[in-house]
């Protein structure tokens, strides 16, 4: 990423077009919904955000209160070099295109964060296999073996892995939970600038739920990083993640010993080791070929029978754990003196809620006051105060 987003280099009598359009969608809008709301046509919104022509003050005076950014943030080039995003969504059918760009928008500042704090702080490094496969031509077998490949490189072994967020970052993933307001949407990912990203929804609170998405995003980082997702390809790269996830989470040497029973009971205690969803390892099951289709059929009919398909026993008994990487890098840069809480906003020039947020900061930290030492991180060289 280029330094002229943290240098502050603006030219305060000119609005960046490209800076318009990104705020509109940060904020869910369409084009036609905020031409409405900002009472100008359509036509002339686009002119905004092409540059062809300039908004009013009094204009940008509702821009600036329609989207919440600072005035600031419409004259700081974004500093990317490019902002075509290639996140993995799991539906593109069910997911509206505004609620898609919304979310890109989101997992762009998350990178920012992250370009502007490893300036001065080391994030873990990437530590992910390297599959050249073509997506095309991955079997069962490859997907299986690349999930078993991430678990050795963490050391994780072949039993049960909860709270997996630590897990994520420690190895170099920058995890983001929070509201997405999409019922369509429990997690998200993508690569970024060479570094891979997870968006979590907070609204999705199920301990087992949480690991299956991690499990899932994981899969498409790992096999399909350099796959572009169409409709065409949507449903074959969504088949290969769900399998990445099963083979990850249920590792086939250990769980496929475990299986003695079929019952719901049995799938409970089952649940208890391994913090797997009853669903999930059914569709494990029948991966491995330890339950027939027919067998598979008749389990989730009993789930479906016992009402505990959407909410099932013990979801509340296992987390995932909350990402820290970011919240800890900004304490650190604060507390080493290194950085002012005036310094991050005008870095960053995003609206600081926007920044909490993302970031999983206590609510008001870029304005106060807040000690808390991290751990994991360490500063860059030069850069203690």
């Amino acid at each position: 990423m280029s330094n002229r987003l943290f240098k502050g280099t603006r030219n305060p009598s000119r609005i960046i077009p490209e800076r318009l359009k990104e705020a509109r969608e940060a904020r869910g809008y369409t084009l036609e919904s905020f031409a409405e709301a900002l009472q100008v046509t359509r036509q002339a919104l686009a002119q905004f955000e092409t540059g062809q022509t300039m908004p009013s003050s009094a204009t940008m005076g509702r821009i600036v209160g329609l989207t919440t950014q600072p005035l600031v943030f419409f004259m700081v080039p974004s500093g990317r070099s490019s902002d075509d995003l290639r996140p993995f969504w799991r539906s593109l059918k069910r997911m509206e295109d505004h609620h898609r760009r919304r979310i890109s928008r989101r997992l762009q500042w998350t990178m920012d964060v992250a370009e502007y704090v490893s300036r001065f702080i080391e994030l873990p490094e990437i530590r992910l296999p390297t599959t050249d496969i073509d997506p095309d031509r991955l079997t069962d077998e490859d997907i299986e073996n690349a999930a078993m490949a991430v678990r050795d490189i963490w050391r994780l072994g072949r039993g049960p892995a909860h709270r997996l967020v630590p897990h994520f970052e420690d190895n170099g993933i920058v995890v983001v939970r929070e509201p997405v307001g999409c019922e369509d949407m429990d997690a998200v990912s993508c690569w970024q600038a060479g570094r891979p990203f997870v968006l979590l929804s907070s609204e999705a609170v199920s301990g087992p739920r949480d690991a299956y998405n991690l499990a899932h995003e994981l899969g498409h980082l790992v096999l399909h990083s350099g796959a572009a997702v169409d409709s065409r390809n949507l449903d074959r790269l969504e088949k290969q993640a769900n399998r990445f996830a099963g083979a990850f989470l249920l590792p086939a040497e250990t769980f496929s010993k475990e299986i003695f029973g079929t019952s719901i009971e049995y799938f409970k205690l089952l649940k208890k080791r391994w913090g797997v969803s009853i669903a999930a390892m059914a569709y494990r099951c029948r991966d491995l070929g330890l339950l027939s289709k027919n067998q598979h059929v008749y389990l989730i009919r009993q789930m479906n029978a016992l009402r505990i398909r959407e909410v099932e026993p013990l979801d509340d008994a296992f987390e995932a754990g909350a990402p820290s990487i970011l919240s800890e890098s900004l304490k650190m840069l604060v507390e080493a003196g290194v950085q002012t809480r005036a310094q991050i906003r005008e870095a960053l020039a995003v609206n600081p809620d926007d920044l909490e947020s993302i970031c999983g900061t206590q609510p008001g930290f870029l304005s106060e006051r807040v000690i808390h030492l991290p751990r994991k991180l360490r500063m860059r060289p030069g850069n203690e105060a």
